[in-house]
């Protein structure tokens, strides 16, 4: 009995005395005292070297002194010292992330992710990272783990609204921006986007939406931006000058208010204003057709003839195909097919943007990997043939161009073996 209280003495006598420490800590960290503070954990380091409290307070005290490098080996030598791995981890993959070493965050982030029910900022950042790197399908399979996890965040909704937006599935990014709405309804920023997805399938609910959110702040620029927007789309061309003019008389500068006001300026024959819009917008952008051919028009209406003419030129000039251009918006509609998974799409707009720019050697690796992922054996060592037979050593080769050599010949190897085993 009397060995059973001493411990319970001893016990009582160990919380006390690690209260006590975590009281001062936290003072000192009230007072914003960072030097005392880390000058204070390092002394209760020294008495106890698994007491994580302290590794705690002091990296926190030097990341407000901005000794971020410093804040990470107080972590890491936690981690080792402590038990509770996990918290620590944690913390650990949050520094990280705030400083920007997204691949070492990630590689933490993951870990604790294989636990059973991590917490919302792992989900988050993790989410980010994806997004960052335009994993969109990755983030939403994350997302959609995490709101079966807690579906209390909006954060998750809005994100599976964001990533089913980038990838051109909108009414996946309708639901879930409603939903996210759903929790807070006051969500102007989420209210937003949503307008403006609308915009491309339904201009009349993107209204709806604006005009809710213009009754009670009838100066938000934003919604009166997309209520000019929406109403264009309905061919509603004098509601949206309306718009744009409420917007440009609020201090709106933006390049697409200016841009369409001098338009529908000039459409509706007030030439002077057009003019006024339209060579502020062609000083930012001089390739854009329709403000060349609106500004001709204010010209030749306004009897300036030999602007007029030059600016007709070279708006017939800019309607010229660019091959270039072309081919670039191919690729770009070939990573996203392929991130969806869609390898047939895929190849199609990656073997068109190849044709509108044979140069660019690239192109022929992401076709092989597109025919190799369609297990159309043949062509895909064609292509992977080509990529060899295009890199020249001898010039010395960087770590991209290295790596895809390497897979290239791996595939080829393989392919032809397969092709062999077949017939």
């Amino acid at each position: 009995m009397k060995k059973i209280l001493n411990l319970i003495i001893l016990v009582t006598f160990v919380q006390v005395t690690s209260f006590a420490q975590t009281t001062e800590l936290i003072t000192l960290w009230q007072k914003k005292d960072w030097t005392t503070l880390i000058t204070a954990s390092n002394q209760q380091i020294e008495a106890n070297n698994s007491n994580y409290q302290a590794y705690y307070w002091k990296q926190y005290a030097l990341l407000e002194q901005g000794k971020y490098t410093e804040a990470t080996e107080v972590l890491k030598t936690a981690f080792e010292c402590c038990e509770n791995k996990l918290e620590i981890r944690s913390e650990l993959a949050n520094l990280y992330f705030q400083q920007g070493m997204y691949l070492q965050a990630k590689t933490e982030l993951d870990i604790l992710l294989k636990e059973q029910r991590p917490d919302f900022r792992t989900f988050e950042q993790r989410v980010q990272i994806h997004e960052f790197s335009k994993e969109r399908i990755a983030a939403i399979n994350l997302l959609h783990r995490a709101k079966n996890n807690d579906a209390s965040h909006a954060f998750y909704w809005i994100h599976l609204g964001d990533n089913y937006s980038q990838l051109g599935e909108l009414d996946e990014a309708i639901k879930y921006y409603e939903s996210a709405l759903a929790i807070n309804p006051l969500d102007y920023q989420t209210s937003s986007k949503l307008a403006r997805v609308y915009l491309n399938v339904d201009p009349d609910a993107a209204l709806d939406i604006c005009e809710g959110v213009l009754e009670k702040d009838s100066t938000n620029i934003r919604f009166i931006q997309i209520a000019a927007s929406a109403y264009i789309k309905l061919d509603k061309e004098k509601e949206a000058l309306e718009n744009y003019k409420m917007a440009l008389s609020l201090g709106d500068s933006t390049l697409n208010t200016i841009r369409n006001a001098g338009i529908l300026f000039q459409k509706s024959q007030k030439n002077d204003l057009a003019l006024k819009l339209l060579n502020k917008s062609y000083q930012v952008d001089s390739t854009d057709v329709k403000v060349v051919f609106y500004l001709a028009m204010a010209e030749t209406q306004l009897l300036n003839a030999d602007k007029g003419l030059a600016l007709f030129d070279q708006s017939l000039n800019l309607l010229k195909p660019d091959s270039s251009v072309f081919s670039i918006i191919h690729k770009e509609k070939a990573v996203i097919y392929n991130e969806k998974g869609n390898h047939k799409q895929a190849l199609e707009n990656y073997l068109i943007a190849h044709q509108f720019n044979p140069k660019k050697k690239f192109y022929l690796y992401l076709i092989a990997e597109q025919y190799d992922a369609l297990n159309k054996k043949k062509e895909a060592l064609k292509y992977y043939q080509q990529v060899i037979d295009g890199i020249d050593e001898k010039k010395g080769l960087d770590l991209l161009t290295a790596s895809i050599r390497d897979f290239s010949t791996s595939r080829i190897s393989k392919l032809k073996e397969d092709i062999f085993m077949e017939q």
